[in-house]
């Protein structure tokens, strides 16, 4: 069982790796030109709205209800592309209208999510402009993955894997040749470029595996699977809508500059960057690929091996994000300084960022493994319990980022998001084991203390060297992470850290 759950992880996690590497480019490129300034702050606010409803209907929809309900016909292909084929008619339907919607409300939604805009026209008038061309972009998203629940159903990673890759490559493509032309409008058109190419990639792929699209709409609304899909949905609606307002919290308290100080979203985007590498690579990896067979002990009542599989998530979000945490606590400073501290992103950019970066650290353990919390709550086909304490969660994160704005500016609003998502998880598996029992451990704690313990002697490592080494700071770098990847093998090693072993077993090519 763990085999193929590795397999496939490694398979998410290295198209992860691959996209996030790729976006790193693009950041250094994009924080070059535009810096903390007007236009991308801009950019950002208009990006935040169609991806709360691609949040929605794009991949919450599918990795809440989509997934764990094909899984159930993963075995007859014809039938699951029949209900793959209603399922897609019926979205293209819902995201026509919501995209519509958007185009014609978006004044009032950068209004709501950006109100420190309004003393800025300029940057108002053209965060109204991009939010209209970015809802196009959440047609095509919202689309796609419906494809890519057909793809995880058939237990096919490697395209879901590789195709956010696209968007990187055609903003680094738009940055290099075009941002001399146009460059009030290179982000937004790289965006709307990236969901053609994303929807076709996927299409055309689900295509050779046998999928053809028919427009049969008077059976598709008809379709008691996509019927039961919406049913369980409905709650999952309020739950990414939270998930997303917590977003929009930091928005909405990084506009206001005569508290946080000028560039303070931008700088909510830059740190963010940092933190989604390793959620995206470790934490949303391992819950996507466990969801389908976590369903399947479900539906077959295999409670033994679901929490074990269970567990098994747990460890490895433990044995990747821990040491991950305290390098981004000990080293804010220098990891964004040789990533972005060039043009004009300058000095100041870089002392707000890194502050949003070290406070958003303090949460980056606990947002992994709410990820497989939840994931386990949609295999159990139980979408309400997220969305109650993801209610609960958003009020501390209001109270808490109001209440440390003040004294900690943009890192105060970090601290309370970070805060808020430890009170979420503990929620969240106290309420899981209230609904499967008890759940065994084994060593796993001791494992955790033991990488406590190897993460601190990084972090501790990491900043002296960073300090204390008189190279340039790209050769500094890479000595301390050379050094931090050395001293964790090492210390994995000695540890006899269980994870060790299954990463031998794959380099000898036994999973």
């Amino acid at each position: 069982m763990f085999k193929k759950i590795i397999k496939n992880t490694t398979i998410l996690s290295t198209g992860t790796l691959f996209s996030r590497l790729l976006g790193f480019i693009r950041d250094v490129l994009i924080a070059k030109f535009f810096g903390t300034g007007v236009l991308l702050e801009a950019f950002i606010v208009a990006f935040r709205l169609p991806n709360l409803f691609r949040g929605l209907l794009g991949e919450g929809f599918s990795d809440s209800v989509a997934v764990p309900l094909l899984a159930d016909y993963s075995k007859d292909k014809s039938k699951l592309f029949i209900i793959g084929n209603h399922l897609l008619l019926v979205f293209s339907v819902i995201l026509f209208l919501f995209t519509i919607s958007g185009i014609i409300c978006s004044k009032y939604l950068v209004m709501a999510i950006a109100p420190g805009f309004l003393t800025q026209p300029e940057k108002f008038h053209l965060a109204v402009f991009f939010t209209k061309i970015t809802f196009f972009y959440l047609f095509l998203m919202g689309l796609t993955a419906n494809l890519q629940s057909l793809l995880y159903s058939l237990k096919k990673f490697l395209i879901p894997a590789f195709s956010p890759s696209l968007l990187n490559l055609s903003f680094i493509i738009g940055i290099l040749f075009f941002v001399s032309s146009f460059k009030n409008y290179v982000l937004i058109i790289s965006v709307l470029m990236a969901g053609v190419l994303q929807f076709l990639l996927h299409f055309f792929y689900i295509r050779r595996k046998g999928f053809r699209l028919k427009f049969d709409f008077k059976n598709a609304f008809r379709d008691k699977v996509v019927k039961k899909m919406f049913k369980l949905f409905l709650p999952r609606i309020w739950s990414a809508a939270v998930y997303n307002l917590n977003v929009f919290v930091d928005t909405i308290l990084s506009s206001l500059t005569h508290i946080v100080g000028e560039g303070a979203l931008a700088a909510i985007y830059y740190s963010n960057r940092l933190i989604q590498l390793p959620l995206a690579l470790i934490g949303i990896s391992i819950s996507r690929v466990a969801t389908v067979d976590l369903a399947k002990f479900s539906c077959e009542g295999n409670w033994d091996d679901f929490k074990k599989l269970f567990v098994f998530s747990m460890q490895n979000i433990f044995f990747f994000t821990i040491p991950i945490t305290f390098i981004f606590l000990f080293l804010p400073d220098g990891l964004l300084d040789v990533l972005f501290k060039r043009g004009e992103f300058n000095q100041y950019s870089l002392e707000i960022t890194s502050s949003a970066l070290f406070f958003y650290s303090f949460g980056l353990l606990f947002f992994c493994m709410i990820k497989v919390l939840v994931h386990t709550f949609y295999s159990l086909k139980d979408t309400i319990t997220p969305a109650r304490t993801s209610f609960f969660s958003l009020l501390i994160n209001i109270i808490l980022s109001s209440l440390f704005m003040f004294p900690l500016g943009i890192g105060g609003i970090a601290l309370g998001s970070s805060l808020a998502s430890v009170f979420n998880f503990f929620f969240l598996y106290k309420l899981l084991v209230n609904k499967i029992g008890k759940i065994d451990w084994q060593d796993t704690f001791g494992e955790v203390f033991k990488i406590v313990v190897i993460s601190l002697l990084l972090g501790v490592i990491s900043r002296s060297l960073w300090e204390n080494l008189v190279f340039s700071k790209y050769v500094k770098i890479f000595i301390v992470l050379l050094t931090d990847f050395a001293i964790f093998l090492i210390g994995a090693v000695g540890f006899k850290l269980k994870q060790i072993n299954y990463i031998k077993k794959m380099v000898k090519g036994k999973i």
